[in-house]
């Protein structure tokens, strides 16, 4: 029967060109729709390695260029800061901070590993409190590293793998400059700080060490605050603020506020496709519902002469599923020829996993579209008396 079908359709191929080009392009459009959504919500799934309920960004800047000024200020503002009794951390940090638009790439080499690029993060000791971070490896860096010939730095798993394979990171030396190398202290399982939907890159953190570099200078701060802690103590924390820096501008956001509009530029675009994507899949069902229904119709003799022969309705029935079956089939061997060439040719550096769930989805809501569009058609053509269809001959 099932081969029947494949020669019936490939007789046809010429009446069915058009369907099954239909079919060719439906399929690509979901495929390329839905990698992009499993991407996204596989990522989402993931931990994000940090705590960022409580925390707000708070950013300063000078209207000065005096770096000693400045300086001054700053630690006057951090020992204010820690010094409020709703304030349980607070950690400078560079400029890409957690939801920030803003990224630090570095280039960093162990051995034959070379030019592994990875974000790099510079904090303070106590960014770890207040991101809550868990350590997984050996330590975080503090005070103990004041002295050190190193500089000390905490590796994600993903720089460990990439780097050191399954060999020991902690103690491990990687070159900065000519006069400095980093010294790998500590391993964080996770950290994915430029967004939820975000894939897991290499990462590292350097320490910022006011002490050690007077001319240091950070114009933001993390602050991670007790629960409950409202509008009134920012309005307090930043009057305060102003009058140990008179001449600063400092604003003030809450990294929830920040991830929730980091996350409108993943979930805006994806909405819109899957829109876009819906209303593709809608035409496309009525197109083939009407021209199923027309082809259907055209064989009303075949099918009474059929029926004359004795064919059961559920025969006639499962033939003309099976006949959409087998066209869906055309279209979709096309498709999936065309889909495998990106997981083989890593076009976009996406995981197969990713293309794989998406074009074992496509297939499905391609054979699950056909079927329904042939479902009425086919209920028809089987319901077709023998005597009627001769009558009409």
């Amino acid at each position: 029967m099932i081969r029947h079908l494949f020669k019936l359709i490939w007789n046809r191929k010429k009446s069915n060109f058009l369907l099954i080009t239909e079919i060719f392009f439906c399929f690509l459009v979901l495929f390329g729709v839905l990698s992009f959504i499993v991407y996204n919500v596989r990522n989402y799934s993931r931990p994000l390695g940090f705590q960022h309920e409580n925390v707000w960004l708070l950013t300063m800047r000078p209207n000065t260029d005096s770096t000693a000024q400045n300086r001054v200020q700053l630690e006057q503002v951090l020992q204010r800061v820690r010094a409020f009794p709703e304030v349980e951390h607070a950690s400078l940090t560079s400029s890409n901070a957690p939801f920030s638009f803003s990224q630090m790439r570095n280039h960093m080499s162990y051995g034959n590993v070379k030019d592994v690029e990875a974000d790099e993060y510079e904090v303070q000791d106590d960014f770890k409190a207040v991101m809550q971070l868990q350590v997984s490896q050996g330590r975080w860096f503090g005070s103990q590293d004041d002295a050190s010939r190193f500089e000390p730095i905490v590796i994600n798993s993903v720089m460990q793998k990439q780097l050191f394979g399954e060999t020991n990171p902690l103690g491990k030396r990687l070159p900065k400059n000519d006069s400095v190398s980093y010294e790998v202290v500590g391993v964080v399982d996770h950290y994915r700080g430029y967004s939820e939907y975000a894939a897991e890159e290499p990462a590292f953190f350097t320490r910022i060490n006011l002490q050690k570099n007077k001319n240091d200078f950070r114009n933001e701060l993390l602050i991670r605050v007790k629960p409950g802690t409202g509008i009134s103590f920012e309005e307090k924390m930043v009057r305060q603020l102003s009058g140990i820096a008179k001449s600063w501008t400092i604003e003030v956001s809450t990294l929830e506020k920040m991830r929730q509009n980091k996350a409108k530029l993943t979930l805006i675009p994806m909405l819109a496709l899957g829109l876009i994507c819906g209303f593709l899949i809608f035409n496309v069902a009525l197109g083939l519902f009407g021209v199923l229904w027309y082809n259907i119709s055209r064989r009303n003799s075949e099918i009474g002469l059929r029926r004359a022969l004795g064919a059961a309705s559920i025969q006639i029935y499962r033939q003309f599923i099976g006949e959409v079956l087998v066209l869906a089939t055309f279209g979709l061997l096309l498709g999936v020829l065309f889909a495998v060439q990106f997981p083989l040719l890593q076009v976009f550096q996406v995981e197969s996993e990713v293309y794989l769930i998406a074009l074992i989805g496509a297939v499905v809501l391609i054979y699950l579209l056909t079927t329904i569009c042939a479902l009425y058609p086919s209920r028809q053509a089987a319901a077709i008396q023998p005597a009627t269809a001769l009558h009409e001959e």
